[in-house]
């Protein structure tokens, strides 16, 4: 619904209420006075923390009712929430707000326990207002929540509170999300309304394409011309422009609330402390991005909470980098919380081997919208699932990785690249001038690889603003020398980039492809050395499953196991092969194969694992024994029975 051509002001929490006191006090306002908001703003949080207080201290002479209309149904029901409101107000005075409550909640004032209550408390029954007191109702002050969640045509329910404030000199405050109003009626008999629309007498502004003289709609001018010709917007604004006076845009102030969010929701005195210390940092976040919900707030806030007990008990030294990644783990967690309520899609990290880095958030943008991401966090904020050693692995990683270049970049503080950290504030000049002097210092093997990935990235963005002066190559190939020579562990994940920009995405993996094949062919290198017990029988033994089941977690990570095993090797060994040690293998592959989802995890063994099958002939390798036979059998079934679980993914309902 637009809020166009209206009086709409947004004001703070002391100006709302300034305003709406001044509307109360004055006897010449008898149009009632509408809080709108969007939903999760905190509206109803203000109306009974801050607004109802200050009138009751304000106004103690007025009675002051507070009635949710969401769900109401009928004119009736909000008659009766009106006369529950009175009863509740009624108890609350006599008896002090504490007891009142007790008294309240929860209890049909119909019930017995509401009538033992009374006599508890020493209230007579005859004392509570009566149903008939609504027709003599004066100088009260009622507050209407959630119009928009009423059921009732938005017209009939203001043409009810009209009536209150024309003939009973009643203050009406209506609180309600103004956009939303008329949309839950709009769903009810769609069908029909769709009918009716498509009924051609029926005029409205925009034609559909005629076929064969009758004429058709898409679905999206469908459902426009239903909204069109159903909505209660035209109805909303004739009442409204009789009812309300004036129009107050709710919009809180984030910091007014931080503190008793942290006190509510947040448990350990530790984790309250860091929050309120970076209290500034996380508010700057929404207003950066213009979001200003307080349930995203509480959602991120929650979320954190569950990290930060994690993440503060890792033992490294020094500790200032643990603090580092907790900084980090929590901005992380309020973008990426905001993201999944405004409903935009957050990095989808899939199969990826990385479990964190430079996340780039917005595909349309990926020169600014980069922060450092976590899998674990967007795990547990999509599905609400946590795992504790996952979690200290991955930080573990980043801080033994971070205290490398710290140490490593004492001896490399006078680097050229470093004067490109911020190469948008340099002169054009000062550009083509650093950048040979890098290419330089590259070509004297003065770089960790690790820097390699955030040369090439800023390069790509200067390229993006037309500043072009290099050619990616030149960069690549001392790369490539220092990657071939260099000893210290480095794997392909620290290269990796991720973004669901897949141009940007797919344009670096071609520029540090060479990169990327040095590592594989390394890593394959080292990792078949490692994994050369798997094709020998002499270590298919009794420890052969063990020793299986200590490497599932490599090979879980690695996405491969049967990639390890070079199948004519493999069937050297197998044709010698003792009985008792072909049962050890399967043992082992059962160790790592022991669950359903293998499709999700070990792809990469599909070749090998068809190759082995076909090179498997029972008849020729049983040497005419029998329980060998059933040996051989077996292991064919069972190499068969893992492939179809690999290539055919299992689908749960």
């Amino acid at each position: 619904m637009s809020r166009e051509g209206e009086l709409l002001m947004v004001k703070r929490d002391e100006e709302v209420i300034k305003q709406i006191l001044e509307y109360v006090l004055d006897k010449r306002y008898c149009q009632a006075i509408l809080i709108d908001g969007e939903w999760g703003t905190g509206k109803t949080f203000f109306v009974k923390d801050k607004l109802l207080n200050r009138l009751r201290e304000t106004v103690p002479q007025k009675n002051i009712y507070y009635v949710s209309l969401y769900g109401i149904s009928s004119s009736e029901q909000i008659v009766d929430e009106i006369y529950s409101s009175m009863v509740e107000e009624f108890i609350e005075k006599k008896l002090g707000e504490d007891k009142g409550k007790m008294l309240e909640k929860g209890i049909s004032f119909t019930s017995k326990l509401f009538a033992a209550g009374m006599k508890y408390f020493n209230l007579d029954s005859k004392d509570l207002p009566q149903l008939s007191d609504l027709k003599e109702l004066k100088e009260a002050i009622i507050i209407f929540d959630d119009l928009e969640r009423c059921e009732i045509e938005v017209n009939q329910t203001l043409g009810v509170l009209n009536n209150l404030v024309e003939h009973n000199d009643i203050k009406i405050i209506l609180v309600a999300n103004q956009a939303e109003i008329g949309k839950m009626n709009f769903s009810k008999g769609l069908s029909h309304k769709y009918q009716m629309v498509l009924d051609d007498r029926v005029e409205l502004d925009e034609k559909g394409s005629s076929k064969n003289n009758k004429v058709s709609y898409t679905k999206e001018q469908l459902i426009r011309r239903t909204e069109q010709l159903f909505s209660e917007d035209i109805f909303y604004k004739k009442v409204k422009e009789k009812l309300i006076g004036l129009t107050i845009y709710y919009q809180p102030n984030l910091s007014d609330v931080f503190v008793a969010i942290i006190d509510k929701y947040i448990m350990e005195d530790k984790t309250k402390d860091y929050l309120l210390e970076h209290k500034q940092k996380i508010i700057n976040i929404f207003e950066e991005k213009r979001h200003y919900n307080i349930r995203t707030l509480i959602f991120g806030l929650i979320a954190f909470d569950k990290f930060y007990g994690i993440v503060d008990a890792i033992e490294f030294e020094p500790h200032m980098y643990i603090g580092y990644e907790l900084d980090r783990v929590l901005k992380y967690t309020m973008i990426s919380s905001i993201q999944i309520k405004l409903g935009q899609v957050v990095y989808s990290w899939g199969n990826s081997s990385s479990k964190s880095g430079i996340v780039y958030y917005d595909k349309k943008n990926v020169y600014e919208s980069r922060v450092y991401g976590y899998k674990f966090v967007d795990d547990y904020l999509l599905q609400c699932k946590i795992d504790k050693k996952e979690v200290e692995k991955v930080i573990l990683e980043n801080v033994n990785e971070q205290k490398i270049i710290d140490d490593s970049s004492k001896l490399e503080k006078s680097l050229q690249y470093r004067k490109l950290y911020s190469w948008w504030e340099l002169e054009d000049e000062d550009i083509e001038k650093i950048i040979p002097e890098i290419l330089f210092e590259l070509q004297e093997q003065k770089y960790s690889p690790r820097y390699f990935k955030d040369i090439i990235v800023t390069l790509m963005q200067m390229e993006y603003q037309g500043i072009s002066c290099f050619d990616y190559k030149d960069f690549v190939e001392p790369m490539e020398q220092k990657l071939k020579v260099y000893t210290e562990e480095f794997e392909p994940r620290y290269l990796e980039i991720l973004s669901d920009n897949a141009e940007f995405v797919e344009k670096y993996k071609q520029i540090v492809k060479p990169l990327f094949e040095i590592l594989e062919n390394k890593e394959k290198g080292e990792k078949k050395d490692n994994n050369d017990f798997l094709c020998s029988q002499e270590a298919w033994d009794d420890n052969f499953g063990k020793r299986c089941e200590e490497h599932r977690e490599e090979y879980l990570c690695d996405n491969k196991f049967f990639y390890y095993i070079e199948p004519e090797k493999f069937i050297d060994q197998l044709q010698n092969a003792k009985v008792i040690n072909i049962y050890n293998f399967m043992d082992g592959v059962r160790q790592v194969y022991n669950f359903s989802n293998l499709n999700e995890f070990f792809k990469s063994d599909v070749p090998n694992i068809k190759c082995i099958l076909d090179y498997i002939d029972v008849e020729k390798m049983n040497q005419g024994k029998k329980t060998r036979n059933m040996a051989l059998v077996k292991l064919k079934s069972k190499l068969q029975e893992y492939l179809e679980l690999i290539e055919v993914p299992i689908y749960k309902i």
